[in-house]
């Protein structure tokens, strides 16, 4: 009883922390199993080594050597697999199975390494723990090995902060943020254990990946809600949020209108009018470049504003769309505008696209058999 009340006291952050991360995980695992999948590794993992951290502890004050090596192994080795998940949960995709194989390989030498504590006489090179002459303590005793697990950690941390650089190109500065926060707080952690902890009183880097884990999870559930669920554009409250901070640096807009959504509907059904949707946002997707923002309006209407743009990669990037878009047999009215000069607002920029997208839609309809939406 007397460790089960140190795990509590020592670690009772990160028990109601993993209460909450697991209630929320389990009850929305359908809508994002990926994600909800690592957080529960994550969490798991972060018990199992405070876990193994008291059974540390309960060997050392019982003069147990193997047993305080063994449950001191399994917090070398989970450490940097419970980062691994983390990048996981980043949403990194391996696009062939021999870079996912690559990414494994530091796991596998932290393990063999480690195992080498296991061998008499290594405990100078990697670490172990010996009785002391009067037998009445257990002492440390470690090599320049013991800091693999280190070393491997930071090593995912820092991969973990280029995945948050290389997240910029997805125009929004949140996830950046939020990824380079989770990094900075276990990169702090880590130091901190390594360098500063001789004596083994700070017990928070589990702690801390847990409160990363939990603040990523958040972030990750406010922005889904950002995003418009058929498309994966950005949706219509995240495009009014956006357009006041974008007054100053937007130099064009692009006005996207399904042209032929109520004959779809009306005659093959709402799903072939959403796999429409579908195929235009994707298309809209494809030509925007790292300084074009994309949101879906609402219905068949799609907008485009770029940032710090010429006029000639807006006209580019119209054209392109009407390449990408023809070989669907779907049809999309555009309209675009730039702006040469800052005194000009957003919004009557803004006007000004619709009305040359409405001018295309009007002799689209009247050369087409299809019935125009009534609004």
């Amino acid at each position: 009883m007397e460790y089960v009340k140190l795990f509590v006291i020592r670690y009772f952050v990160l028990i109601c922390l993993s209460a909450v991360l697991y209630l929320n995980s389990i009850q929305r695992y359908r809508q994002h199993p990926k994600i909800n999948k690592c957080i529960i590794f994550i969490t798991s993992l972060n018990l199992v080594l405070s876990i193994a951290n008291i059974l540390e502890q309960y060997g050392k004050d019982n003069l147990d050597v193997w047993f305080t090596t063994f449950f001191a192994f399994i917090g070398y080795i989970l450490r940097p697999i419970c980062l691994y998940f983390f990048i996981i949960m980043s949403g990194i995709k391996f696009k062939k199975t021999i870079w996912y194989i690559i990414s494994l390989i530091p796991l596998l030498i932290n393990i063999i390494i480690f195992s080498l504590a296991f061998i008499p006489g290594m405990k100078d090179v990697v670490f172990g723990f010996e009785l002391s002459q009067d037998g009445l303590y257990i002492s440390f005793a470690g090599g320049p090995l013991r800091y693999t697990s280190h070393i491997i950690s930071l090593g995912y941390l820092i991969f973990l902060l280029v995945i948050a650089v290389r997240s910029l190109k997805s125009k929004h500065l949140t996830h950046f943020l939020s990824i380079l926060a989770c990094a900075l707080f276990v990169i702090a952690a880590v130091l901190i254990e390594t360098f500063m902890n001789s004596n083994g009183e700070y017990f928070f880097l589990h702690t801390i990946i847990a409160v990363s884990a939990l603040q990523y999870y958040l972030y990750l559930y406010i922005e889904k809600s950002q995003i418009d669920s058929l498309t994966g554009l950005y949706n219509r409250e995240t495009y009014y949020l956006d357009l006041p901070k974008m007054e100053k640096v937007v130099t064009g807009v692009i006005q996207f209108d399904m042209d032929g959504l109520k004959y779809l509907n009306d005659n093959y059904g709402h799903v072939e009018g959403d796999k429409a949707l579908s195929t235009i946002a994707n298309a809209i997707m494809s030509i925007a470049t790292r300084n074009m923002y994309v949101y879906r309006l609402g219905g068949d209407e799609f907008i485009l504003l770029a940032v710090k743009t010429s006029e000639q990669e807006i006209v580019d990037a119209t054209h392109k769309f009407r390449e990408l878009l023809a070989p669907t047999g779907y049809h999309c009215s555009t309209g675009y505008m730039y702006r040469a000069n800052k005194s000009v607002p957003v919004e009557e920029l803004i006007r000004q696209a619709e009305r040359y997208m409405y001018e295309e839609k009007a002799r689209f309809y009247k050369n087409s058999p299809f019935e125009r939406r009534k609004s």
